[in-house]
């Protein structure tokens, strides 16, 4: 299987240390900024592993980039997310996002299914992990009233895995 991880910040750069280990992946890791993809492609250090340079605000530019593979894992920022879901409908190709995009990604909803692609928005930590665990608790449950999420943000003083700065990476075992 062939995956693209755009966006190679604090988040990216470790999804794409934990995906590399699956042997049966050809991992593409890129960014608009060339030395970034590079640098955490040198820093996975796998044979499976490679980068490009992607300027995902260039719409063209993205969705020809996009053709051949089979998975866009998309850690970019909220105002490119809306973006990079349209250009995975009209490349064909599934997406699982991290952006929280201002844009209400479901309008996508019926392009996507036509397309027979499926999109996986705003899957972050919260809104997205916290999401699929209050639902996934709301079903178990004989009856659930109301819901609240509360999201701690980040931390003041950040540690692994989100401080990657003394480090360049997470490390792993």
């Amino acid at each position: 299987m062939r995956v693209l991880i755009l966006g190679c910040g604090n988040i990216g750069s470790v999804a794409a240390g934990d995906l590399s280990r699956e042997a049966s992946i050809e991992l593409v890791v890129a960014d608009r900024l060339e030395g970034k993809a590079k640098a955490v492609a040198e820093r996975v250090g796998r044979d499976n592993t490679s980068w490009l340079k992607i300027d995902a605000s260039d719409a063209s530019e993205l969705r020809r980039a996009l053709r051949g593979f089979e998975l866009i894992l998309g850690f970019l920022p909220g105002n490119l997310g809306y973006g990079l879901a349209e250009a995975c409908i009209d490349s064909g190709v599934n997406l699982v996002d991290i952006s929280y995009m201002p844009e209400d990604p479901m309008t996508l909803d019926e392009r996507a299914i036509e397309a027979g692609v499926t999109i996986i928005p705003d899957c972050g930590v919260a809104p997205g992990l916290s999401n699929i665990l209050v639902g996934r608790s709301a079903q178990e449950l004989d009856e659930v009233h109301s819901i609240h999420i509360l999201v701690g943000g980040i931390p003041a003083k950040a540690e692994l895995p989100l401080d990657t700065s003394s480090t360049g990476h997470r490390k792993t075992s």
